[in-house]
């Protein structure tokens, strides 16, 4: 094994300071505010109350003269939510960029819809006994993650992240852990773990003969069935990643392309196919029959989720594409004149609200099932739901650690609907509480409004209606064997 080299630190020295959240040696002020010179633009606020150190479009240059003064442009100490708001940037001459420590065991999620950038002379993510998730961001960390001490009470969880680490991951004592998102560079890493003569360092990413990766790319899981490095092709580098996953050359989750829970010639078998045109991406999503009198087809899972249980994407109705951000100034077909006059430029029952063109239901062009998953697949109607509901028993229950609805049909088959809340300006609200998913027929007596299903563990699981510009889960459907 080719051995790193691994530095000491003193962990009195790190400890040193008292606060438990810092920008550059400041402690927030009353109010959550950091009165920092170093905050060169953007905004950075602490929420005491639910612990939340909020980045919106923050950059944070920090000088320093010696390396070691152990002032970092963000410290945390204690348990806390990082929130990553646009494009955000930690930058020091000094030893660490981002600091996560503390005298016991502390957990600290990194996560949000924006975009960390992160340098500094030595180490950008610098873990002392902190359980670290980084979820759902982009992360460009030029100096890498890693844990001080001998790694006990530290973990790693990266959970649908797309990332650039230049400087390796290493002395992570727990683990670490790959959710909706796998290593696609270089080809063959895998998660190795160091114990030297009596010293145990923990877990690293590595890759050949254990050799130390100081470069690793981690991809987001694709919707593209078969796309096993997430370059969003299918391709022979597909086929390769999974046959060195096979020889034991790799890890990649990705790579059990068939869901059968095992990597073997199986999964090149239908890259192959898909490659050949025997088989389309798009028309390789799972569904269940429930034995509806109409003969539909439901997926088993959301658009942009991997399981039952994952949320999945977000849209507005009427739109393909998901967004960072859902309001009234961006939404494709619905605007906001004055603050006060609602204008339809599609999909309008009424001359209120804008010219009418009798449209009810979305065009195959503006369906998000229909552009994401191919021509199989659309988004239900009000009618599907209805006859969904009708048809299945329906109990609010906790499957896989997430809550929602599960649906029994008279065949014993049964569909899972996480309650993923949903999307209105960055943030997702109510998530684990209630769930909302979208059809594609228009409340015409309202055109403001569309039809959906919506549900809790009080509300029986009803076709609703909801203002078309909030960002809601799709659930499709196919029309018949």
């Amino acid at each position: 094994m080719k051995k790193f080299t691994l530095l000491f630190l003193s962990l009195l020295a790190a400890f040193s300071a008292n606060a438990s959240i810092a920008v550059c040696g400041i402690d927030p002020d009353d109010n959550g505010h950091f009165n920092c010179p170093y905050i060169k633009s953007g905004s950075i606020t602490w929420n005491e109350t639910n612990r939340t150190l909020t980045l919106d479009n923050a950059v944070v240059e920090h000088s320093s003269e010696t390396p070691y003064d152990y002032v970092y442009p963000i410290r945390v100490t204690e348990n806390a939510t990082i929130i990553i708001h646009g494009e955000c940037k930690l930058s020091t001459t000094g030893f660490v960029a981002l600091s996560l420590d503390g005298y016991n065991s502390k957990s600290v999620t990194i996560q949000g819809d924006g975009t960390l950038d992160i340098s500094s002379s030595l180490r950008g993510i610098f873990l002392v006994c902190t359980r670290l998730t980084i979820k759902d961001i982009t992360l460009q960390d030029a100096y890498g993650i890693m844990n001080n001490g001998d790694g006990v009470l530290c973990a790693l969880t990266f959970d649908n992240v797309k990332a650039d680490i230049q400087g390796g991951v290493y002395r992570i004592g727990e683990g670490i852990t790959f959710k909706n998102c796998a290593i696609t560079y270089p080809g063959d890493a895998y998660i190795a773990h160091d114990q030297y003569e009596d010293a145990d360092y923990g877990y690293y990413i590595a890759y050949g003969d254990e050799d130390f990766a100081d470069y690793i790319i981690i991809s987001r899981a694709s919707n593209i069935k078969g796309d096993v490095n997430g370059d969003g092709e299918v391709n022979i580098a597909d086929v390769n990643a999974v046959i060195n996953v096979i020889l034991g050359d790799g890890s990649n989750t990705f790579a059990d392309v068939n869901k059968d829970g095992e990597i073997n010639i199986a999964d090149v078998n239908v890259i192959i196919n898909i490659i050949l045109g025997g088989e389309t991406p798009q028309d390789n999503h799972e569904y269940v029959d429930l034995g509806l009198p109409s003969g539909t087809l439901w997926a088993t899972m959301n658009i942009g989720a991997n399981t039952p249980e994952e949320y999945g994407s977000y849209f507005a109705w009427g739109e393909t594409e998901t967004k960072d951000n859902y309001n009234w100034s961006n939404n494709k077909w619905l605007n906001l004149i004055d603050g006060t006059y609602i204008e339809l430029t599609k999909y309008c029952t009424d001359s209120e609200y804008g010219t009418v063109d009798g449209k009810t239901e979305l065009d195959p062009e503006d369906d998000a099932a229909y552009v994401n998953w191919g021509p199989s697949w659309r988004m239900p109607t009000k009618e599907q739901f209805q006859e969904l509901r009708s048809n299945c028993r329906r109990k609010w229950t906790t499957q896989n650690g997430v809550k929602g609805y599960l649906l029994t049909a008279n065949n014993g088959n049964t569909l899972f609907f996480p309650a993923g809340g949903y999307r209105w300006g960055s943030t997702i609200d109510n998530a684990g509480s209630y769930g909302y998913y979208w059809s594609r027929t228009l409340d015409s007596s309202d055109p403001v409004f569309a039809y959906c299903v919506s549900y809790s563990d009080f509300l029986m699981f009803q076709v609703d209606e909801h203002i078309r510009n909030y960002g809601l889960a799709v659930r499709p459907v196919r029309a018949s064997h």
